[in-house]
């Protein structure tokens, strides 16, 4: 269970997160759609904490963490709560200088103190869930893009985190190449893995969403099953937005 109440962020003068409020049931996969500009990723990397929120609080299964301007958790609570979470990124993020399979196998060695061959074992089994056992020894610049992105998955899983979260995924890759990752986050959703997930790919969040969270100027403007938000959304804004989208649903 994942509990964001009340939660801010503000860069001097300017407020990028209103006071977000949003749960996230064990095994629940909710998206998180909206124009550019509006919080989302934000909001990933305030989950993720790599940015500390001003304000507000998190909870993911038994552990929280409480910020309040001027006095924010100490860094020993921030890597703790951070190990719950893997994020992938929109730009893949791998080590050039490591193979596939290295990129997996570090945080295991270095954030949870595995034996290597332990984490080796893990990780091919990952690169093998992902798709990827035959490109394990491959270095990134011998990868496509979505290649690299289902890496960057494994290594996301391999610390065995309580949420996944996604940042647009998709974004970087050529069309003929989206279909794979989404593939396998779709699997993922099928096994109960718990994760948000940014995109603007209305079709896939249709698929794969039981929960679709509309963000604008830093506030959940609506939130609700796909069907109710994609098909019939409460709010103008959100008509508004998802009238601007090409992609039927």
């Amino acid at each position: 269970m994942i509990e964001i109440n009340d939660l801010r962020l503000s860069f001097g003068s300017n407020e990028v997160l209103k006071g977000i409020d949003l749960s996230i049931e064990k095994g629940q996969v909710t998206v998180i759609i909206g124009p550019s500009g509006s919080g989302k990723t934000t909001l990933l990397r305030c989950i993720n904490l790599l940015e500390i929120p001003t304000e507000g609080t998190l909870r993911i299964g038994d552990s929280a963490l409480s910020f309040r301007e001027g006095n924010k958790p100490g860094r020993g609570d921030i890597l703790a709560f951070r190990r719950k979470t893997g994020m992938v990124f929109q730009s893949y993020n791998l080590f050039p200088h490591m193979t596939a399979l290295q990129n997996v196998m570090e945080a295991q060695v270095i954030v949870q103190k595995k034996s290597r061959a332990e984490a080796k074992a893990r990780s091919l089994e990952l690169l093998g869930k992902v798709g990827l056992a035959a490109k394990a020894d491959s270095y990134p610049h011998q990868l496509s893009g979505g290649q690299q992105q289902r890496v960057g998955i494994a290594r996301a899983m391999g610390i065995g985190p309580e949420l996944l979260l996604f940042d647009e995924p998709t974004s970087a890759l050529d069309p003929e190449l989206v279909g794979e990752v989404l593939k396998v986050i779709k699997e993922l959703a099928v096994e109960g893995m718990t994760m948000a997930i940014v995109t603007h790919e209305m079709k896939f969040a249709s698929q794969v969403a039981d929960r679709i969270v509309f963000m604008d100027e830093g506030i959940i403007m609506e939130q609700g099953s796909s069907n109710e938000v994609l098909n019939h959304p409460a709010q103008e804004r959100t008509r508004q937005f998802l009238s601007l989208l090409s992609e039927p649903v």
